[in-house]
């Protein structure tokens, strides 16, 4: 039993040294982290593992979630509403923050509370007022026999009470000319309806400022909800329970019920991520091996991202990616137009950063052609343009 223990732990040791840097280093190349999850190492892990840090959105009911402060917020929207007041929400945030948690959250109290609720996922370009007539039309279930907006929202407004929840609002409208019209068309749906639905909007925050500055989208809500990162108390919490799901209770020979009194590397995670949760998950996952003993785990403090690569990229390439930050994701045709390139001049420019581990493509059908910031490293990547003046 012994000499299949140690065989193990050697092959597990021997993993992570590969994709590990030589301790005496200080920083850890952006590639690796970027490619982490495409690692022989991570797809050595545990399944158990793996599903406890999946760094996706987790449903309402989710034992991996911890409580949210923005849940009570939206519950007062809410009782607002019910009590009769005129109420439009949009919760916006820095991408990773959990906004599409946190609506899924607020989605299954309306369910236990019998409130008439609808959650629209934005997936795609909304191109024209009657794309907005026949999308929002189409996801409650009417019957669109119309062009005429006011129509329109004389119908909308013949439904029942709902609560009416439209996620990944980032994905609404290119820079172009028709953007204006689209908004403008969804303003009057909400401004026109919201005395009698309640409507809540989720948005990333760098779209949010581009399209509150750009196009007064902050005119439409009555309140608006900034949802902040995770604290360094709340990273260390999630990952804790993160550790708990995956069936684990002692960390560096330490009983997980008593980390909270003891400092552990945890401590130092949390502080390097800078509310982020992606970069917890994955400073976590990146830094820990199985201990000698059964269900606990060995964790080394975490090394500084080197930011090197990005003293590289040409400036187009960084306003690419500050544009794409700005837009949630972008095809090589809307490249094409933000900055009048030729379609190939665009593809290559997306290409070389998918390439360099900057940028996923989308997996939707009707989006495959679009190229979104790599969740893992996006609070790096956005708060490095901010410091030079990409984004704001």
């Amino acid at each position: 039993m012994n000499t299949i223990v140690n065989w193990f732990q050697s092959q597990w040791q021997h993993t992570k040294n590969r994709f590990s840097k030589d301790p005496t280093d200080s920083t850890l190349p952006l590639d690796q982290v970027s490619r982490f999850y495409q690692s022989d190492f991570y797809h050595s892990l545990d399944e158990s593992l793996k599903s406890a840090f999946y760094d996706g959105a987790l449903g309402g009911l989710d034992q991996r979630i911890i409580p949210r402060k923005d849940l009570d917020t939206l519950n007062d929207y809410l009782k607002l509403w019910k009590h009769g007041r005129n109420i439009s929400c949009s919760i916006y945030g820095e991408k990773g923050t959990g906004l599409s948690t946190v609506l899924n959250m607020f989605q299954t109290h309306l369910k236990k509370d019998n409130q008439l609720n609808k959650l629209i996922n934005f997936d795609r370009r909304i191109c024209s007022s009657i794309d907005v007539i026949n999308t929002i039309g189409k996801n409650l279930n009417m019957d669109i026999n119309t062009q005429s907006l006011d129509h329109f929202i004389d119908s909308i407004n013949e439904l029942p009470a709902t609560v009416i929840m439209i996620d990944n609002c980032h994905l609404l409208v290119q820079r172009t000319l028709q953007a204006q019209e689209v908004l403008d068309t969804l303003g009057s749906i909400i401004l026109g309806s919201r005395g009698h639905h309640l409507w809540v909007i989720s948005c990333e925050e760098q779209a949010w400022r581009r399209l509150c500055n750009g196009y007064q989208f902050n005119n439409m809500f009555s309140h608006k909800l900034h949802v902040d990162n995770f604290s360094d108390s709340q990273i260390r919490e999630l990952l804790l329970n993160r550790i708990r799901y995956a069936g684990f209770n002692r960390i560096n020979d330490v009983d997980i019920n008593t980390v909270k009194q003891e400092k552990s590397p945890l401590d130092a995670i949390a502080k390097k991520s800078k509310g982020c949760v992606e970069l917890g998950l994955f400073y976590c996952l990146n830094n820990l091996t199985y201990g000698t003993k059964q269900h606990s785990l060995l964790i080394n403090p975490p090394l500084e991202i080197d930011m090197g690569s990005f003293k590289e990229l040409s400036q187009l390439e960084l306003f690419t990616l500050a544009e794409i930050c700005a837009h949630g994701q972008l095809t090589a045709n809307e490249h094409m137009a933000v900055f009048r390139l030729t379609l190939n001049q665009s593809k290559m420019v997306l290409e070389h950063l998918r390439v360099l581990g900057l940028l996923d493509q989308e997996e939707q059908a009707n989006r495959r052609d679009a190229y979104s910031l790599k969740l893992i490293i996006s609070a790096v990547v956005i708060r490095y343009l901010i410091s030079m003046n990409y984004l704001y």
